[in-house]
């Protein structure tokens, strides 16, 4: 198997990234179709496949597993993992996919690239055929460093759309101080469930903007709460010594008195003695049930605050006093960062900014 180091691969990484240079060839168009292409994971497979060919001439930069049987094998997932997955987090956020982990994903997870592997039909297919013509054209690592530093070239025009994805301008949106103007924002926004992100932000950036600078509010990506043994709710918060004080459910569809009732299990399994559910303007629940559950839990020791995301919007807006739109959808825009949010939860949050001025 051909070994790659991971030292001299962050080296030239660092290199391609002061020399990047589009090339103005047929492969460089190639490579500048894949990047900004739709497909994340074939962005990384690319890159990664630069890196390792660059790196050491010797492999076969086809290959994905270490169980590759071909000559040139190599560990493809670790370069990507350890290498290249970093380097995107600490200088291109964004700009490759935003994954902590993408050779989980299934087109990484064949031992090599092939045109043989099962892949939709459409873009996905043309999309893995250019990029098997482009490694498969790379034979020297002078090449694949020439290509890499095409590669660096439009991953930093990915990284400055992806900045500007997060961002409004400061002419789109009204500043004035009227806290009147956030809740019509939230009645609006919150018509909208875009897959479950919305009211989860929502309720992260009120919770950031009433607890000051002294707490830190954490939400997690929609449907992965638990995935670490760190997180505990959709929302997790936190002191200045980093001890989790409060965690908080959110859901925006149907949900029975069982959700709850596993919600709050992870909560006390947390030693909190109080939380927060809350559901959105789009769900359905049976709520003698659930407040009967909620009922015998509170009597076992932990009280649960069950509540609308809108009488929850309102509560926090009285304690705020005063807010601005434009601080409202600047938190929103960073948390959706945060979560890796799609970018149709992205677009709604400035379209709906901007709705209400006009």
């Amino acid at each position: 198997m051909a070994t790659i180091d991971f030292r001299t691969a962050g080296l030239i990484l660092e290199r391609a990234l002061v020399e990047a240079n589009p090339a103005n060839d047929d492969i460089g168009e190639t490579i500048y179709s894949v990047l900004t292409g739709s497909h994340k994971t074939y962005r990384y497979i690319l890159v990664n496949a630069l890196l390792a060919k660059a790196t050491n001439q010797a492999v076969n930069a086809l290959s994905l597993q270490k169980g590759d049987g071909k000559q040139g094998k190599f560990d493809a997932r670790s370069l990507c993992h350890k290498v290249l997955v970093p380097f995107e987090r600490l200088k291109f956020q964004g700009s490759i996919g935003d994954s902590n982990e993408p050779f989980l994903n299934k087109p990484a997870r064949f031992v090599t690239l092939s045109t043989d592997n099962a892949v939709r039909a459409g873009r996905d297919r043309e999309t893995l055929e250019s990029v098997i013509r482009v490694i498969s054209s790379v034979t020297t690592s002078e090449l694949a460093y020439k290509y890499l530093r095409s590669a660096m070239a439009v991953l930093k025009h990915n990284h400055e759309n992806y900045l500007k994805k997060f961002s409004i301008g400061d002419a789109l949106i009204d500043v004035s101080e009227f806290s009147q103007l956030v809740l019509d924002y939230i009645y609006k926004i919150t018509n909208h469930t875009m897959d479950g992100e919305v009211c989860p932000l929502v309720v992260a950036e009120l919770e950031r903007l009433y607890l000051g600078k002294d707490y830190k509010v954490v939400p997690h990506k929609v449907n992965e709460s638990g995935s670490s043994s760190k997180e505990v709710g959709d929302i997790d918060i936190f002191d200045s010594e980093g001890t989790l004080v409060n965690a908080i459910d959110v859901k925006d569809k149907n949900f029975s008195e069982q959700d709850v009732i596993h919600a709050i299990s992870k909560f006390r399994q947390a030693n909190l003695t109080s939380s927060f559910f809350i559901y959105g303007k789009n769900v359905n629940f049976d709520e003698d049930a659930v407040c009967q559950a909620l009922k015998k839990i509170g009597r076992e020791g932990h009280y649960c605050c069950l509540i609308s995301i809108l009488s929850y919007a309102k509560m926090r807006i009285a304690d705020l006093k005063v807010v601005t739109v434009r601080d409202f959808v600047d938190g929103l825009l960073k948390f959706s960062k945060l979560i890796n949010a799609k970018d149709d939860t992205i677009n709604i949050i400035k379209t709906i900014s901007s709705q209400i001025f006009n």
